[in-house]
């Protein structure tokens, strides 16, 4: 057995050879970090962030049978789950992943099941802007659809910041495509949803999307007192996760232990 950890930990490099050390398994550490010991194999990848890292993937998918990968960086979700579905290991997907790494995916997705989340669309065209600010009223907020703090780009306040905005086209040419959302500006400020007061929210979350490792929940309040889902995120960031928390949630990706997995309040 061969499990595989891809490591883009923002800090220092985290014990996973200890705390994967009753794993009746080989251990490959996949990371930026060179001089690394304690595992079965270490591929240090300079250009981890690019393709390099799926390719050593690939390359030890090709002499060694992977029975897990993790990775619980919010950046490197999707790419996991991607290489979950094309070599057959179990665990979450590209599709689940994808909810987690996108907030228009992920609002669509509680949509659907009757959770109240704030507005928003995608946006690849510079009509798209035109057809939000219409529909919500400005101001509209402008967003990168990427995680895991999917940044605001711009707040357009009114018809002339919004052909400021987009005197020359949402990208710098016409063969790149926006990744960028577009949603209102409501009042209130968006905080994580903790407590007793979101219990229910946050349990009827967890059914839709699943707990297989730490989340946090963001919200808003709307003009009439509803808790809005802004964003779910699933990422071990040191700033807000403890060694514990990340702990377990590298023990449930690999396997060992099967617990839900949440953020501590």
């Amino acid at each position: 057995m061969t499990i595989v950890i891809l490591d883009r930990y923002p800090g220092s490099l985290p014990p996973y050879a200890e705390w994967l050390s009753d794993a009746a398994a080989d251990l490959v550490l996949v990371t930026a970090w060179a001089d690394v010991d304690g595992y079965a194999d270490v591929r240090s990848v300079p250009g981890f962030s690019g393709a390099a890292g799926e390719r050593a993937v690939l390359e030890l998918a090709e002499t060694r049978q992977i029975h897990a990968i993790v990775a619980t960086a919010g950046t490197d979700l999707v790419r996991a789950g991607a290489l979950r579905d094309l070599l057959g290991v179990p665990g979450q997907g590209r599709e689940s992943a994808l909810a987690f790494a996108d907030p228009v995916v992920m609002r669509e997705l509680l949509g659907r099941h009757g959770v109240s989340t704030v507005p928003s669309g995608p946006l690849y065209r510079v009509s798209d802007l035109y057809w939000y600010a219409h529909r919500w009223g400005y101001p509209v907020r402008v967003r990168e659809r990427r995680p895991p703090a999917w940044p605001t780009v711009a707040v357009l306040r009114d018809e002339g910041d919004l052909r400021a905005y987009t005197d020359g086209g949402l990208v710098p040419d016409l063969q790149s495509i926006p990744n960028l959302l577009a949603e209102p500006v409501l009042d209130d400020v968006s905080r994580r949803l903790v407590g007793p007061e979101h219990t229910s929210l946050l349990s009827t979350v967890d059914e839709i999307v699943g707990a297989a490792c730490p989340r946090f929940v963001h919200g808003l309040r709307s003009a009439a007192g509803e808790w809005l889902v802004d964003t779910v995120a699933c990422d071990v960031d040191p700033a807000t996760a403890d060694p514990a928390t990340h702990r377990a949630a590298v023990r449930a990706q690999a396997g060992l232990d099967r617990e839900v997995v949440r953020w501590a309040s």
